[in-house]
């Protein structure tokens, strides 16, 4: 080798000294290096190959540590697919695409939320997208050497792979590959129309897996796909549409993260938004939230939604029981909505229609609260505003918002001259503005005395009117009531000018019959005071002093019919001003002697009228009187309960009826209103009104029930059950008031108390069985049995009532029997002796669900023992799962008592009787005779033998607990007569004393 070397050095050195050979000596090596350098890249890249099934596993390991090093791995990633496709052509792109899908197919394995597989799906994404890139960058360089065709297939080779995967059995494999199709399908560039649709069927079949996880990523998936189809707009033909199906998952989809996850990615269209504003009563507090915080905040204009759409996100959004969907829709509409007026709060307002919105209040107030840090900027003289600084109790925005109380007066006598002279079209726009007017004066002060004596007169003449709207005379009532000095001037000032309007009904009924007018008798009752006796002050109204506005007398001495229309107009006026004044009244009616005028001049005699209005005002205004005074409720009792059926009264009449007796009830108990009639008679009306076949009524029903049985006034076990059959009845499903009254009810009720729960105790038997009957008519419009069940065990858990989990010291002290639900198990196994075989086979289910633990008792558990080692004996069940059900319930007593029970101490010697009752009604059964019922199954038949001997010891356990009980009887029937003989003797012994 030194030889060579020296040799070589030589060789260079006298090459060096000819001319040509000069010239040519650094060609030649340089030639020859860079041949070299060309052959050693090449050998280098034919390497690749070879060294895949090391090199791409160290990129995955790499990838899986951490996110930050993605991009730099899926471009040497990248160049190692380009080298593969350079040396071997499509060989090596083949065994790179294997390569890389053999180290994907480890991560598709690993279960969700694992955070190195996700950190590995997210390197595959981003490997895609960057192949993708760099395949743009080429041909946006006019790259000749730019094939997309390496991207391209190996995306082709990708989704077929996953394709495959999405349709595995195991779930863990469908879940990555959804999630990987839908992480990479927005970076795939153009795939041509087979793998299209490839990929869109089976992310149509994934929506429906069973797994809810799959579906999320399936829908995430599937949305990348909306408008492939140009289907911009949902057809009639478009069932099979994505964003049809996606509308579909959004609503019906038991999953809420399924719902969800269609809720952000749908597109929106004209179609989808009523879909999307519907989520706002999403039964997942987190999808009601979302509505606002993504689809509505994506919306550029927030007018491309109709009023009715606005309105109505709106109102779901501001009285939602969550206080976050409520902060989410205020934010929405301080910030985005608002953004979208131009930051104007009355160009806002005109694109709600407030004149007819039953939400701008709320809007206005949710506003303010949410951006109070503008509000001493503001000038916003509006009524929604002086309400707000009202209750901030801020008197200083308050005067620099609304004038005082006499330059209020002149405005809302000017707009209400305004109103008079209005045609029909400005009419409710008049309206409107007075209505406000008037809603401010509520709030106003009236420490001055002239601008209280200004708004008193003012508010007098106004209700002397004969078109004033009721909304008018509400907010003039309440108004009239704040300026009075107490609440009998305030009765008395109102009744004064309900007199003055019932001069007109007067002189109408003169003209039109002078001498029946003549011939009544005016003497009034001895308990009515006849309104004509009032006091009265009366000067000439702006009504009579100004010619525009019409009198309230109008009397057509030509048309009678037009007289008698005009003195029901006064009568229902009179009538509608009597109901806004009682409801504000709160005085006996023996201190307030000035409504039992009222009460027999106008309430009575509108209850005999023909006019359902008037019927309806005269029951409401009297029920309001009996309100005040219990001697005459007692005597109305029977009037309001008649009324409720009624077969010639509407439907309207029966539930304001039902609503007086609920609130009569409430007032002053139930003894005292059925003291004229009986209690029964009282709980049987309830009831039958549960039962009625009017939505409103049963809902009207269950609340008043509701609020009688949590306020203890009513204890009934009847009543109870029928309110639980109604909260299963698939006939109520529409109720809503319904269902969600019960809903609330029903869990507070049993929560709240434990003799609740125990009273629950006594009727669970005959409940579940009418709710499997009405189960089994339902055709699966109910829940399950079992289902159902188990609910009624909620509710009747001790364990669970208020203030348990919170460590109440006081609930801690009182005695509870925890072992309630072992007294449903005996009233369950006694059922299955004596119902029939559509019945008897649900009940084993049931009763494996009971609570039985050490908290039952020893003599329960025996009554339990006793029971069923019987029904195994003389009416044993033949279904598997049913005789299963037995057999574990059966085991799991049996292991309480370890090898055999214990003996009785005094106490549960005294208790014995409880056990000689499950005795008798053991030895006097006797077995019906039922259908055939259904055999047991051929696996039960070949189980049989192996359970052979776990029988016989649980048999051996039974036997020694029958044992005991026999023992226990024995011995008590001879304590017995000894006792007895005992006592007869201490009889002689005292007799021969």
């Amino acid at each position: 080798m030194a030889k060579a070397k020296g040799s070589s050095t030589v060789s260079s050195s006298s090459s060096g000294n000819g001319g040509n050979a000069g010239n040519n000596a650094p060609t030649g090596p340089s030639n020859s290096g860079k041949n070299s350098s060309k052959t050693g890249s090449r050998a280098k890249k034919a390497n690749v190959v070879d060294t895949l099934r090391t090199v791409v596993p160290s990129i995955f390991q790499e990838s899986q540590k951490t996110a930050a090093n993605h991009r730099k791995n899926a471009i040497m990633l990248r160049k190692i697919q380009e080298q593969c496709a350079e040396v071997s052509g499509e060989a090596g792109e083949e065994a790179f695409n294997k390569e890389f899908i053999r180290n994907l197919n480890v991560v598709l394995a690993i279960k969700k939320k694992e955070p190195t597989a996700d950190r590995v799906i997210q390197f595959v994404s981003s490997f895609i997208l960057c192949t993708r890139e760099k395949d743009l960058a080429k041909v946006a360089n006019h790259d000749e050497e730019a094939d997309e065709g390496i991207s391209s297939r190996f995306v082709e080779y990708l989704m077929l792979h996953l394709l495959k995967g999405v349709r595995v059995k195991e779930k863990q494999v469908r879940l990555r590959s959804c999630q990987l199709i839908a992480l990479s399908i927005n970076s795939l560039g153009a795939i041509d129309d087979d793998l299209y649709n490839q990929v869109k069927d089976s992310l149509m079949e994934r929506v429906s897996d069973k797994e809810a996880a799959v579906r999320v990523q399936a829908v995430f998936a599937l949305s990348k796909l909306q408008g492939g189809d140009d289907e911009g707009e949902l057809g009639e033909n478009a069932e099979d549409s994505v964003a049809q199906r996606l509308v579909d998952l959004m609503q019906h989809d038991p999953s809420a993260e399924v719902r969800r996850s269609a809720l952000f990615n749908i597109a929106q269209t004209k179609v989808t938004r009523s879909a999307i504003l519907e989520r706002a009563r999403d039964t997942d507090t987190y999808n009601r939230r979302g509505v606002f915080t993504k689809p509505m905040e994506e919306i550029s204009d927030f007018k491309v939604l109709s009023i009715e759409e606005r309105e109505r996100i709106l109102r779901f959004g501001l009285t939602d029981r969550d206080p976050g969907v409520q902060k989410a829709c205020t934010k929405m509409v301080a910030t985005k909505w608002i953004q979208q007026s131009d930051d104007n709060l009355l160009e806002f307002l005109e694109a709600l229609d407030v004149m007819s919105s039953n939400v701008a209040d709320d809007v206005l107030k949710a506003f303010f609260a949410y951006r109070n840090d503008v509000l001493g900027n503001m000038q916003f003289n509006v009524r929604a505003y002086a309400e707000y600084c009202r209750s901030i109790d801020d008197d200083i925005l308050f005067e620099k918002a609304i004038p005082e109380v006499t330059r209020h007066a002149f405005c809302i006598q000017k707009y209400s001259n305004m109103m008079q002279e209005s045609g029909e079209e400005n009419r409710p726009e008049a309206e409107f503005i007075v209505t406000q007017l008037l809603m401010i004066a509520k709030l106003l002060d009236y420490a001055d005395e002239n601008g209280r004596r200004k708004m008193y007169n003012l508010l007098r003449e106004m209700l002397m009117l004969d078109d004033i709207p009721d909304k008018h005379l509400d907010c003039i009532i309440e108004s009239m009531g704040k300026i009075s000095l107490n609440e009998t001037d305030f009765t008395r000032i109102v009744i004064e000018i309900i007199s003055d309007i019932r001069t007109g009904i007067d002189e109408q009924e003169f003209l039109r019959n002078p001498e029946a007018s003549e011939e009544e008798d005016d003497s009034p009752d001895e308990q009515t005071m006849d309104l004509s006796d009032l006091p009265r002050k009366r000067k000439r109204s702006l009504i009579e002093k100004s010619p525009r506005r019409r009198s309230v007398v109008s009397v057509d001495e030509s048309d009678p019919k037009l007289s008698e229309l005009d003195a029901m107009l006064l009568r229902i006026r009179c009538l509608t001003i009597t109901k806004f004044m009682l409801e504000r009244s709160s005085e006996p009616l023996k201190e307030n002697s000035y409504i039992y005028g009222l009460l027999n001049e106008l309430v009575i005699p509108a209850l005999g009228r023909n006019e359902e209005v008037m019927q309806e005002l005269g029951l409401h205004c009297l029920g309001l009187i009996c309100l005040l005074d219990q001697s005459l409720a007692k005597s109305n009792m029977e009037l309001f309960l008649s009324c409720i059926f009624a077969s010639n009264t509407s439907n309207q009449l029966q539930v304001l009826s039902l609503k007086i007796v609920f609130d009569l009830i409430l007032t002053f108990g139930l003894a005292a209103m059925s003291l004229e009639i009986t209690e029964e008679r009282v709980i049987n009306d309830l009831l039958k009104s549960l039962e009625s076949a009017s939505p409103l009524m049963q809902a009207v029903a269950a609340e008043g029930m509701a609020k009688l049985m949590l306020t203890r006034m009513v204890k009934n076990a009847q009543i109870l059950r029928a309110m639980i059959t109604l909260y299963f009845d698939p006939e109520t499903a529409g109720n809503n008031h319904l269902r969600q009254c019960l809903s609330y009810f029903l869990q507070v009720y049993f929560q709240s108390s434990y003799d609740n729960q125990v009273m629950l105790s006594e009727i669970f038997c005959p409940t579940i069985i009418q709710l499997i009957e009405m189960q089994q008519e339902a055709k699966g419009e109910m829940p399950t049995p079992v289902l159902m069940a188990q609910q009624l065990l909620e509710w009747c858990e001790p364990r669970r009532l208020y203030g348990q989990e919170q460590g109440n010291e006081h609930v801690d002290d009182m005695k509870y029997d925890y072992g309630l639900q072992a007294d449903i198990a005996i009233g369950l196994v006694k059922a299955m002796f004596t119902k029939p075989a559509n019945i008897r086979r649900h009940l084993p289910g049931i009763l494996h669900k009971t609570r039985l633990d050490a908290d039952s008792g020893d003599i329960r558990l025996k009554k339990l023992t006793l029971l069923i080692g019987n029904l195994k004996a003389k009416r044993p069940m033949t279904e598997s799962m049913s005789k299963k059900y037995l057999l574990t319930v059966e085991k799991n007593i049996l292991k309480m008592f370890e090898d055999a029970p214990e003996s009785l101490d005094d106490a549960e010697l005294a208790k014995l009787v409880e056990l000689t009752e499950e005795i008798s009604f053991v030895d006097e059964f006797v077995a019906p005779e039922d259908p055939v019922e259904t055999p047991a199954s051929t696996t039960a038949v070949k189980t049989r033998r192996s359970r052979s001997m776990s029988k016989a010891k649980m048999n051996d356990k039974l036997a020694k607990i029958m044992q005991e009980v026999d023992a226990m009887l024995e011995s008590s029937e001879s304590e017995a007569e000894e006792a007895q003989e005992e006592a007869d003797s201490d009889v002689y012994d005292d007799e021969d004393d």
